[in-house]
């Protein structure tokens, strides 16, 4: 680690920048202008880049710093982290639209993008401007287009703006200045002043831009905006740049993405917004992606060592050997946010699916491990399936089956139920939606008027356009409308699969205690759960069932139950396609398993009433019993051809594993032999059991500990105890 690095990262990580709070100075609103909805929208966000706090801090080389909002009013507890708008900072809709739309919909923001910031980079300013100019002057365009365009030019002429603001803040500042310091801020100004409108020359440039463009995104929408695949978006610039200096940059860039530490109400406080970069994989030509700037993004990380941004890696079989051998060594070294995906068959998959093969090589991620296409498709998402909550609604009205047989196809039977509504549900919404999208106001509202509620498209809604992300994407500007009515050209949708291993493992105890060893009837194990294990023969009786066979552990008893039902559960979903045409990809995935866990009662796994569930298809806590590579085995026995969208296997390991051995080549081995089976993807987490409760007692001597949750990794000591607990069960 640099001199420079080491300052910059302790300058992060204990919140200098919160000296400027970064709220906006005033209260301000342009809910008075005559302008459109999408106009005003654009038109806050570019007040908002004329008027926030400009700060550049000490040494640092890549400057610009976001501005935050507190959570929706209506948000008492603070956990819910997905209400946080522009709008909370500058109101834009009027009170008359809010009345006539029914309720006020600014807050509701879908989020889980990934854009294509190549646009930016390779347009400049000036470049996506004109174009907007140049579309809203053909003679076929609506007066609803030229909103949306407008709103774009208003939206991108405040960071223009923003950007002259550094370099005008850094030209002054260095007048003042002396020696290396005078050096640093005058190429500030320079950097700043060049890419505000034009494109990028250099590395230095690309990079600063490619930091401004995605404050644009963030600021627009606060959260879950991705990076996309920074390594092939920034490998052009490097040129004649010299290796030392790009690594420098990347570092400065890793810490502007960890800069976000004065964010503290919601659940996971600064972990509120974590984002990914994917790295690795194949070009769009099929050719290996690996290339300089990948390696010196793995070289940064060994350096930085912070839970954000996590990193994603693509290993296809074309990747050079170096690739996965220094991503191996940081994961044995304790970085916890970095994953492994089997490059090869995601890209086969999404093929199979439908999607055109240069684009399905160019795929990158959100947050949650889920798949997009950047700038050509957002696949979050048709909703959620969760399996154990269509069990348990199951059980508690039948309580009685002849055979499991018979369970099985009641239990199949209810989740097509699910997904059949699910789909219906989305597709209703988007083709209410698309009147409002196709001028059809009047009709748009008059439904609303019927049903007495306005329409919820999973987060998507005509009173919160995107115009800032719009222009990220392909086809927006083209087709001049906003993403929120899918401008984009891949129309497919994800349905995420949930609490996957609690419904396999109750499954799995009922076949063996009612079915098999007849020592229970399935009623007296609902009433069981019903009142949560309360009684001593209950309690017995949890015992008996958290010890039947469980998932993850190489056992054909449970496994084939889980290869049933997640098989069934994919192919039903693959069947329906949404409004607008797009096929449903199937994937695999649970997150947040501590408030998932407080809405759902007991299961007949043995779990009680309000406990955490399992991230994804990770082994129950305290239930691997056959060790990690049983885990990895029970995974593969899912037909993963049916995956092509979401699919983690959390595997937690003891340090105690690779330390005093070649950890690095034995993490290799198990992730290629992994996937060498038909392994989709992994996520290790690397700790001690002893090692995170000694980090509970004394947090001062563990700053630096990194814990990987779910599709999320943090410092362990900034985690409610909650979470804590939760992370150390996994190791118990």
């Amino acid at each position: 680690m640099t001199e420079l690095t080491s300052f910059l990262r302790e300058q992060t990580i204990s919140g200098a920048n919160k000296c400027m709070r970064r709220p906006l100075p005033e209260s301000l609103s342009v809910t008075d202008s005559p302008l459109s909805i999408p106009e005003r929208k654009a038109l806050g966000l570019k007040i908002l880049f004329e008027k926030m706090p400009v700060f550049i801090g000490e040494k640092e080389l890549i400057v610009g710093t976001r501005t935050y909002f507190k959570p929706h009013p209506d948000n008492k507890d603070g956990h819910d982290i997905f209400k946080y708008s522009l709008s909370a900072g500058i109101p834009y809709l009027k009170t008359e639209e809010i009345q006539l739309f029914g309720t006020d919909q600014s807050f509701r923001n879908k989020t889980h993008y990934t854009p294509d910031y190549s646009v930016l980079l390779n347009k400049g300013i000036g470049g996506i401007l004109a174009e907007c100019r140049q579309r809203s002057e053909r003679t076929d365009t609506t007066q609803q287009q030229k909103e949306f365009l407008s709103s774009v030019m208003i939206a991108y002429q405040g960071l223009m703006t923003l950007i002259r603001r550094y370099s005008e803040k850094a030209a002054e500042m260095s007048e003042n200045a002396h020696g290396t310091e005078k050096i640093r801020l005058t190429e500030i100004a320079s950097v700043c002043k060049n890419i505000s409108y034009g494109k990028p020359k250099n590395f230095r440039e690309a990079v600063q831009l490619l930091w401004f463009g995605h404050l644009g995104t963030i600021i627009e929408s606060f959260e879950f905006i991705n990076y996309g695949r920074l390594d092939v978006i920034l490998y052009p610039f490097l040129k004649d740049t010299p290796l030392p200096v790009a690594k420098q940059l990347i570092e400065c860039l890793l810490l502007k993405m960890y800069d976000q530490v004065d964010i503290e109400e919601s659940y996971l406080s600064k972990y509120a917004a974590q984002l990914v970069v994917t790295l690795g994989g194949v070009l769009e030509n099929g050719e290996n992606a690996v290339n300089d700037v990948t390696m010196l993004f793995l070289d940064a990380v060994a350096s930085v060592r912070l839970p954000e941004p996590e990193f994603n890696l693509r290993i296809n079989s074309k990747n050079p050997q170096q690739f996965i051998d220094k991503a191996a060594q940081l994961s044995v070294e304790g970085c916890n946010f970095i994953s492994y995906y089997n490059d090869d068959i995601f890209v086969r998959n999404l093929t199979s699916a439908g999607i055109p093969e240069h684009f399905a090589r160019i795929y990158a991620f959100d947050l949650c491990q889920d798949i997009n296409i950047p700038g050509y498709s957002e696949f979050f998402t048709t909703g959620t399936v969760s399996l154990a909550h269509i069990l348990m609604k199951l059980l508690c009205a039948e309580q009685e089956f002849d055979s499991f047989e018979k369970l099985i196809a009641k239990f199949k039977e209810r989740i097509s139920e699910s997904i059949c509504q699910l789909i219906t549900d989305f597709c209703k919404a988007q083709k209410h939606v698309f009147l409002y999208r196709d001028g059809k106001t009047e009709e748009y509202f008059d439904q609303i008027k019927n049903s007495g509620a306005p329409v919820d498209w999973c987060g998507r809604s005509p009173m919160s356009p995107l115009p800032y992300l719009s222009a990220l994407f392909h086809g927006a500007i083209e087709n001049a409308c906003d993403i929120v009515y899918e401008s984009y050209p891949i129309k497919e949708k994800g349905i995420m699969i949930g609490t996957s291993v609690e419904a396999v493992n109750s499954l799995a105890a009922i076949k063996k205690t009612v079915f098999d060893d007849k020592l229970y009837t399935l009623r007296e194990i609902t009433e069981a759960c019903v009142n949560d294990f309360g009684t001593e023969s209950q309690k017995i009786m949890k015992s008996i069932l958290f010890n039947a066979p469980k998932w993850g552990n190489d056992d054909d008893y449970v496994d084939a139950i889980a290869s049933d039902i997640l098989n069934y559960t994919l192919k039903e979903a693959e069947k329906y396609r949404t409004f607008s045409g797009g096929k449903q990809l199937g994937g695999i995935h649970q997150p947040h398993p501590v408030p998932t866990g407080a809405t759902l009662m007991a299961t007949p796994d043995g779990r009680n009433k309000g406990a955490p569930v399992t991230v994804t298809l990770t082994p129950q806590s305290g239930t691997m019993r056959n060790g990690p590579t049983a885990a990895l085995k029970s995974a593969t026995k899912i037909d993963t051809s049916l995956v092509q969208w979401n699919f983690c296997v959390m595997v937690n390991y003891f340090s105690s594993v690779f330390r005093g051995n070649d950890g690095k080549e034995i993490l290799k081995q198990l992730i290629t032999a992994y996937f060498s089976i038909g392994g989709l993807q992994h996520q290790p987490n690397i700790a001690d059991v002893e090692l995170l409760r000694d980090a509970q007692k004394n947090p001062s001597k563990y700053k630096d500990l990194i814990v990987r949750l779910w599709g999320v990794s943090a410092h362990f000591i900034d985690l409610p105890r909650e979470l804590q607990d939760e992370m150390i069960a996994r190791f118990a």
